[in-house]
């Protein structure tokens, strides 16, 4: 029998890729396949680890499985750079599989803010949602902040 709180695999749609733990990954309704999160869309859940490398050891961006769990519990999610948290601070979904505090005119919420209070500092290498450029290298501007605890029953749910 499976254990309920496992992570579940999907598919990323082509051309995207998952870094790493912690990406707020949205559903792709049409073609049955996961994205990294942009504003006004739902979340299904977060990236349980990196999405699926090629043979030779890159990152695979044609149907690269990435393992998630699904929303429900306390979830360490990656926020976005330079966000303050405080305590009970409702939390939304933002662009490249990121969370913020800022509702905007659409964000979709995605929980509540359990941690002691922090900002999500800016990391030295992030990946711009982990997108490829039109080079197709991944980005290299330091948009992707640290990983913060959100209860995440209370997300908005699509309809």
């Amino acid at each position: 029998m499976p254990n309920f709180g496992d992570p579940r695999d999907a598919v990323m749609i082509d051309d995207k890729i998952c870094k790493g733990a912690g990406k707020i990954l949205t559903h792709d309704g049409t073609n049955n396949k996961v994205d990294l999160s942009a504003v006004g869309e739902y979340a299904v859940g977060i990236s349980a680890g990196e999405s699926e490398r090629a043979a030779g050891g890159s990152m695979d961006i044609t149907a690269a499985k990435v393992s998630f769990y699904p929303l429900g519990g306390v979830l360490m999610v990656q926020s976005a750079a330079s966000v303050v948290y405080t305590t009970g601070d409702t939390v939304y979904v933002t662009n490249n599989g990121l969370c913020t505090t800022s509702d905007g005119s659409s964000a979709k919420k995605l929980g509540i803010y359990v941690g002691k209070g922090e900002t999500g500092a800016a990391l030295v290498d992030s990946f711009a949602g982990d997108g490829l450029t039109d080079a197709g290298v991944v980005g290299t501007a330091t948009t992707e902040g640290t990983l913060v605890p959100i209860a995440t029953w209370g997300a908005e749910l699509a309809a």
